[in-house]
């Protein structure tokens, strides 16, 4: 029993620091197959590698399976599955994940004619843009956030990406070998310190966009976390991007961007909070709510692409009690 307890906390809490490490080796390795094989070829080696991934993932595949069988007790959740989830359906959650990484390294490395991406809501981005209005891009591991590069070339406007810092450094040396060009900038997380938070700031007033993502609690961020209810269970969502658009009250834009076929996905942007800064006796009250909301349409879009969620920890331990 405390072995699995102590296994549970690993991956719970340490997402930012073994599992980001283990994608950039990732990152590094599929590169390497597509450009000494191509495309094809890489797809069809995708199968042995999320095989061996599956087998030696004991915490990954159970909780691709846990996150699996909640959206199939959903309301809906039948309808997006069509069979009770099993270990096979695990198995495409994680290849699934395989694929979108080839196509990011694609997209990364020069080759967008090969990966086709659909746009919808993006005037939204283009008129704030017009406007030099910066705004804050929410996204979420639904998909492929990566992706959003391409919002940046299709606006002309830099895109700040809001990450951990452990991996900024790696990161940013990765995107630039790949992409010298590449319009989106790195604005590093530390624990324990708030530069991050003045650096999006001067971004956001110089009528730039800033990514950031609302589906995961960083460690230092445990103070300002929500139970809200997703997928019909409780479960802990950071208040902290939410509280950052009340008082900076910049306008907040929902984005997504998922596959929709073989090297083709669908780029969405939606309006999600108005600008306008919160009186500070409201704003907690406010960024819950709006955590609940962001709940709910990361919900939606669960159910409309049910392969596409890419955290692979336990979400909801014991039920965020």
């Amino acid at each position: 029993m405390s072995e699995q307890i102590e296994e549970r906390e690993q991956t719970a809490t340490a997402w930012s620091g073994i599992a980001e490490r283990g994608s950039m080796g990732a990152l590094r390795f599929i590169r390497w197959v597509y450009v000494t094989f191509g495309r094809r070829a890489t797809i069809a080696f995708l199968f042995p590698v999320v095989a061996y991934f599956f087998v030696t993932g004991r915490a990954v595949r159970r909780a691709s399976l846990d996150y699996l069988r909640t959206l199939w007790a959903a309301p809906g959740g039948p309808a997006a599955l069509g069979t009770p989830p099993t270990w096979r359906h695990a198995f495409r959650h994680l290849h699934e994940f395989a694929e979108q990484v080839l196509d990011r390294m694609i997209v990364w490395s020069g080759d967008t004619e090969l990966v086709s991406v659909d746009y919808a809501g993006t005037e939204l981005l283009l008129e704030l843009s017009q406007q030099r209005q910066g705004a804050i891009l929410l996204g979420s591991h639904h998909g492929s956030s990566d992706l959003l590069r391409s919002v940046a070339e299709r606006t002309g406007v830099p895109l700040n990406v809001l990450i951990f810092s452990a991996n900024a450094a790696r990161i940013n040396d990765f995107f630039e070998r790949l992409h010298p060009d590449l319009k989106m900038r790195m604005i590093p997380f530390e624990l324990g310190s708030i530069r991050w938070v003045f650096d999006l700031k001067a971004a956001i007033d110089r009528g730039e966009l800033v990514a950031l993502m609302g589906d995961r609690v960083w460690e230092s961020e445990r103070d300002r976390e929500v139970a809200v209810t997703f997928l019909g269970r409780r479960a802990r969502f950071p208040l902290g991007p939410f509280l950052l658009q009340t008082v900076i009250g910049c306008p907040m834009i929902l984005t997504g961007c998922v596959r929709t076929g073989p090297a083709r996905y669908r780029a969405s942007a939606l309006p999600f909070a108005p600008a306008g800064v919160v009186p500070r006796s409201d704003r907690r009250k406010c960024a819950e709510e709006l955590a609940q909301r962001y709940a709910h349409a990361l919900e939606q879009s669960c159910l409309r692409a049910p392969y596409q969620w890419f955290n692979f920890f336990d979400f909801w331990p014991e039920d965020g009690s």
